[in-house]
């Protein structure tokens, strides 16, 4: 009797709750690469050909980059044509300028991490089209990423763009 409980057990334990599709964890789906740059000279002028996957507004987030801000609206929102953002120069060495086309009731979240997803710097609330980082104070020679939230009323869109710093 004891071992038909012991099959029984052990059948619920691993069939009973699975479904056709194996469950697949949301950071199982994508790996974060930091990999490819816009790059840009000194006047935010592009120098060569524009990573496709940096600096656009409609990232979709695994929940590691999401936690590197607080609250978040809903994402699946229609992305207005307008919005705008890019950094300049990169590759950086001391400074960098990130400037953005947006609303102005929007306002922008910026995190710089490292490639172990080391916080270096971050912004929130920024209503101003513009700001610029000293670079030399976070002490880092290497591809960084820039994640960034532009947040209206009821909405926000997402993205991210790497930036290499030298000395």
């Amino acid at each position: 009797m004891k071992v038909i409980f012991v099959w029984i057990a052990l059948g619920l334990l691993f069939f009973g709750c699975s479904n056709s599709e194996p469950q697949i964890k949301e950071s199982d789906n994508k790996t974060i690469n930091f990999k490819g740059i816009t790059a840009r000279d000194p006047v935010g002028s592009p120098t060569n050909t524009a990573d496709p996957d940096d600096w656009n507004f409609d990232d979709k987030w695994i929940e590691q980059e999401i936690s590197l801000f607080g609250k978040s609206l809903s994402a699946d929102c229609p992305l207005p044509e307008s919005l705008r953002i890019m950094a300049f120069p990169n590759p950086a060495t001391s400074r960098l300028s990130i400037y953005t086309t947006k609303p102005d009731s929007a306002r922008i979240a910026l995190r710089v991490v490292d490639k172990n997803f080391k916080l270096l710097l971050a912004t929130d609330s920024l209503y101003a089209d513009a700001v610029i980082y000293d670079l030399s104070k976070i002490g880092v020679q290497d591809t960084v990423r820039v994640y960034y939230k532009l947040i209206t009323k009821s909405c926000e869109y997402r993205g991210h763009g790497d930036i290499v710093i030298k000395k």
